[in-house]
């Protein structure tokens, strides 16, 4: 019996490996590329980047505590870091934190194709994918909505989604989506 790698191979080039210290800077660029509204900012550079950093910090700490469990995932598309994505995998959902993709590589369908990939994975153990997603600002929605996520839940400022696989319970509930986006 072979043991765990860290690392899944999702098809058409993309992988998921298992973070590591090496991808720290990477991780750091992903978290400003996907926040450019804290560099609005009237300020100096060297202001900016300490915000960046403690806003990272912020993050990185809600997330454990949050999530202790979580996985931090690196995206590979054909062997090349692409993004990141987060994912706890509770008893009665996977839930994902973070997906972030490269500015270089969006466009493409990275992110689409992970999650497809997480949905897949999810239906062979019957549990739902849930995440949270801004209610004003996020050009995701849409996306999400598109992978079959619907709304349950919408806290200001956020919009909280699930997929449910085939045949879950929850998916016989009808939700009407509201328009977002």
């Amino acid at each position: 019996m072979s043991g765990f790698t860290g690392s899944f191979m999702l098809g058409a080039g993309l992988n998921l490996r298992l973070a590591s210290q090496n991808d720290q800077e990477l991780i750091f660029q992903l978290f400003m590329e996907s926040r450019p509204w804290l560099a609005w900012a009237d300020a100096s550079s060297d202001f900016i980047r300490d915000l960046y950093e403690q806003q990272f910090r912020a993050m990185r700490a809600g997330v454990e505590s949050v999530y202790p469990d979580h996985l931090d995932f690196i995206i590979e598309n054909c062997g090349t870091a692409a993004g990141r994505i987060i994912v706890d995998l509770g008893y009665a959902d996977w839930r994902i934190s973070e997906i972030q993709v490269l500015k270089k590589a969006r466009g493409i369908g990275i992110g689409s194709n992970v999650i497809e990939g997480l949905q897949a994975a999810a239906a062979r153990g019957n549990m739902p994918l849930t995440l949270s997603t801004p209610i004003f600002g996020s050009t995701s929605f849409p996306l999400y909505q598109r992978l079959g996520f619907q709304v349950i839940g919408e806290q200001m400022p956020m919009l909280h989604l699930a997929w449910f696989p085939p045949g879950h319970p929850a998916a016989l509930l009808s939700n009407p989506a509201p328009q977002y986006g």
